[in-house]
C-alpha cells in the first residue's frame, strides 16, 4: 500500500505542474458558484516539496495560485490558493493538516501586513474503502447548531475517484486531455488487476492518437508496470490486441525498467551495506569492550579460564591478547 502510495503520489505532482492539467482539473471539480469568480487565465503552481519531514505537516502536496474575479467580472479581488491533498485512507486528521498549513500561510500574511489569502483544501481520494468524512471541520463537533455557530469552520471540496468513471466522461475539456484523463483513470484503478481496464485505456490513446506521445507513454506504462500485476509479455499482448506499436514501446519500456531495477538495486546494496557496516561496527565496539575488561581481569590476577568464562571470548583470544 505504501508503494502504491508513494507511486501515485508522483503521478499526482507530474500532473498538477502543468497549468493546463491544473485549469482543467480544477473546471471539474470546483462548485459552479465558485468556478465563476476564478481567474484561470493566471494560475501558478506553487512549490511541491517541503524543507524536512519535520516540518511536512506544514505544506500541501501540491499549491495552486490565482485570483478571485469580482462579481461584475471587471476586476480581480484578492489571491486564492488551492491546497490540493492526495489520500488513500479516509481520516479527519486532514482537517488539522488542512488548517496548520492555513495558519502558516496566514501568519506570513499577517507578518507583510497584506490581506488574508483566501485558502480552499482539496482532497483527491483513490482509496479502497468508501470515503466517510464530513467535509465541514464543524461537523467533526457533537453539539447543536447554537453552539456550532461560534466554531472556526471551513469545508474541503472532495474528488473521489470511486465515484467517477473515465468511460462516462462527459467534459470534452477533460476527454481532450489525454494525459489528464489517463493519469485519473489509472489511479482509480491502482488497486484493480483487471485488463479490460488497461485495454480501455489503451483503446483510448489509439482514438486519440496519443501512442505518439512516446515519453507519456512509456511514463505510463511505466506506472502500470509497477502497480499492476501484469507481466511484460501480458503488456505486449495487450498492445498488440489494441494495436498499439508494440516495438519500439516496449523495447523503450524494457530499457526504464531495466535502469529503474538497477537504480533500486544499487540503493538496496547501499541500504544493505550500511546494515552491515553498522552490525560489523557494534560486534567490533562490543570485542574491544571485553577485551578491554580482560585486560583489568588479567591484571587483578584472575586466570585465562576464569577470563574466558566471563567475557565470553575464546581461549585463542585471550591468549592471543596475552601473547
Amino acid at each position: 500500500m505504501d508503494e502504491i502510495f508513494k507511486i501515485n503520489d508522483k503521478i499526482i505532482k507530474r500532473i498538477m505542474q502543468k497549468p493546463d492539467n491544473a485549469k482543467t482539473f480544477l473546471e471539474k471539480i470546483l462548485p459552479e458558484k465558485l468556478k465563476k469568480r476564478i481567474d484561470f487565465s493566471s494560475l501558478e503552481i506553487g512549490p511541491t516539496n517541503y524543507v524536512s519531514q519535520e516540518f511536512k505537516e506544514f505544506f500541501a502536496d501540491i499549491i495552486i495560485k490565482t485570483k478571485i474575479i469580482s462579481k461584475d467580472g471587471v476586476k480581480l479581488l484578492t489571491d486564492i490558493c488551492f491546497i490540493f491533498e492526495h489520500k488513500t485512507e479516509a481520516h479527519r486528521k486532514i482537517f488539522i493538516q488542512f488548517l496548520k498549513y492555513m495558519v502558516q500561510e496566514w501568519q506570513k500574511d499577517i507578518d507583510k501586513n497584506i490581506p488574508l489569502r483566501i485558502i480552499v483544501p482539496i482532497v483527491f481520494y483513490h482509496g479502497k474503502k468508501p470515503w466517510k468524512v464530513s467535509p465541514s471541520f464543524a461537523g467533526q463537533f457533537d453539539i447543536d447548531d447554537d453552539i456550532k455557530e461560534y466554531l472556526l469552520n471551513f469545508k474541503y471540496i472532495l474528488f473521489d475517484t470511486a465515484t467517477w468513471d473515465f468511460r462516462e466522461e462527459t467534459d470534452e475539456q477533460l476527454k481532450n486531455n489525454v494525459f489528464l484523463l489517463s493519469a485519473m483513470a489509472l489511479m482509480k484503478y491502482a488497486y484493480n488487476d483487471d485488463h479490460e481496464t488497461i485495454e480501455g485505456i489503451f483503446n483510448f490513446w489509439r482514438e486519440k492518437g496519443f501512442t505518439g506521445d512516446i515519453e507519456n507513454v512509456i511514463f505510463f506504462l511505466t506506472y502500470i508496470s509497477e502497480t499492476k500485476d501484469l507481466s511484460q509479455k501480458q503488456l505486449k499482448e495487450l498492445l498488440i490486441k489494441t494495436k498499439l506499436e508494440g516495438g519500439e514501446i516496449m523495447e523503450t519500456l524494457a530499457q526504464r525498467l531495466r535502469a529503474e531495477g538497477k537504480r533500486m538495486g544499487i540503493e538496496e546494496g547501499l541500504r544493505q551495506g550500511l546494515k552491515e557496516g553498522l552490525k560489523e561496527g557494534i560486534e567490533e565496539g562490543e570485542k574491544k569492550g571485553k577485551l578491554e575488561t580482560a585486560k583489568r581481569m588479567l591484571n587483578s590476577g584472575l586466570t585465562v579460564k576464569d577470563i574466558v568464562t566471563f567475557t565470553g571470548l575464546s581461549e585463542k583470544e585471550v591468549r592471543t591478547f596475552i601473547n
